[in-house]
């Protein structure tokens, strides 16, 4: 199904072969000048669909980067994830390397569709699909690579970081509510509970497990752990570009930097101010404990218009508009 968007490029429904199955995407695609090159997004972790959406946290962020990257002169291509949406298979069984294979499936779709071979393929991963589009690159060489909010180390590194820190944010929280979580031992209580969830995911053999009713992906939650980004950065040879925001606290903002020069080509960074993990801007403070509700807020916000200007100059200096006339070439 193709629809009109109105503006500068429109929207077809694809079908990607997986390995699992079907994966239900969209492509958007420039209707005026020539195709300057072909993004593929990669999504952050969690069950969001192929525009960024989660049941409880609608932020459109892949959708809103797909127009705007199209509205450039690029191809996009957005997908599913496997078990989520439209898309086949079992999203509580899938690993980290089943999510490489998926990603490294939609390449393969791209370059089978395209009919122009010289056009440069581009992945731009967001959060967890900055591991997935590295993996991918390491194994075959993209055009490019753009990475936003992405660690410079393995799930084994983030993960009790991230507690370390929701621990310490429930210990500052002021005011009686503060006084009556410190009084009931709650931070002690929560980290000798994920201490024990942790083990049960790491040293089950099941592709996923129950706790509390709630079924979470143990496989997932194994090959991230055993597996470590920096291992694959200096694989990437081509032109990468990584942007993180200073108030993003589910990763390390100055990995940005690390991850820019570790890599095996050209690579640059930039830390946006105030920008979060959702790329978007906040004046307040943020901590592991009020983040949903800052999202939600944030979601009515547009995507960070400084994070847009420096990826925007950034493809401009390695991917520029080309000279053909409109519609001599693109997927």
């Amino acid at each position: 199904m193709t629809w009109n968007t109105g503006e500068t490029f429109r929207e077809e429904s694809v079908a990607i072969r997986g390995p699992a199955g079907t994966l239900a995407g969209t492509l958007s695609l420039p209707t005026a000048g020539a195709t300057r090159g072909v993004v593929l997004i990669l999504a952050g972790s969690g069950r969001g669909d192929r525009d960024g959406n989660q049941k409880q946290l609608r932020t459109n962020v892949y959708r809103d980067l797909a127009h705007e990257l199209s509205r450039q002169g690029f191809v996009t291509l957005r997908y599913d994830k496997r078990g989520v949406g439209a898309s086949a298979g079992d999203g509580y069984s899938v690993g980290m390397w089943d999510r490489v294979d998926d990603a490294a499936a939609a390449v393969a779709y791209l370059r089978g569709r395209s009919q122009d071979t010289a056009l440069p393929i581009i992945i731009l991963g967001h959060s967890e699909g900055c591991i997935i589009g590295t993996a991918v690159n390491a194994r075959q060489r993209m055009d490019g690579l753009v990475l936003l909010a992405a660690p410079c180390e393995s799930l084994a590194a983030t993960s009790p970081r991230q507690q370390a820190g929701a621990i310490e944010d429930l210990r500052r929280m002021p005011g009686f509510a503060g006084a009556l979580v410190r009084a009931l031992r709650v931070p002690e209580r929560q980290s000798r509970k994920a201490e024990a969830v942790m083990r049960r995911l790491l040293t089950s053999e099941r592709p996923w497990i129950r706790v509390s009713g709630v079924k979470l992906n143990a496989k997932w939650i194994r090959e991230h752990m055993a597996y470590d980004i920096a291992s694959d950065l200096p694989k990437v040879t081509c032109p990468t570009l990584a942007i993180t925001g200073a108030k993003d606290v589910q990763v390390l903002p100055e990995h940005a930097q690390k991850i820019a020069e570790t890599v095996g080509g050209p690579g640059e960074w930039r830390i946006i101010p105030d920008m979060t993990h959702i790329l978007r801007r906040t004046r307040g403070d943020v901590n592991m404990i009020n983040l949903v509700k800052l999202y939600r807020q944030q979601c009515l916000e547009p995507i960070d218009e400084e994070l847009l200007q420096v990826l925007e100059a950034w493809l401009g200096r390695y991917f520029p508009s080309r000279s053909e006339p409109a519609g001599a070439a693109g997927p």
